[in-house]
């Protein structure tokens, strides 16, 4: 699965293009290098979303179909570090 569809599908980026748009910048990565939105990504990988307001790193537990309930999106990755940031620093 692409990430910036598993971004969207799971919740942790409401929508694809915004999801895109951050992989493109460079403040993704996966499993330590910085990855574009196509980059193929399955279970066990660690993503890590380096933003100006937040630092999240996750572990693919799982990969959603097309059909999944919206509300089951953090079944889907385990946080590992989650760390908010003051944006006007």
């Amino acid at each position: 699965m692409r990430l910036d569809i598993f971004l969207k599908r799971t919740g942790v980026i409401k929508q694809r293009s915004l999801a895109k748009e951050i992989c493109d910048k460079g403040s993704v990565s996966v499993d330590g290098r910085k990855a574009k939105a196509g980059k193929e990504i399955d279970c066990g990988r660690i993503i890590t979303l380096d933003l100006r307001d937040e630092f999240l790193e996750i572990e693919v537990l799982s990969l959603p179909g097309r059909n999944y309930k919206r509300t089951s999106g953090e079944g889907f990755y385990r946080i590992i570090d989650r760390e908010q940031r003051d944006p006007l620093s």
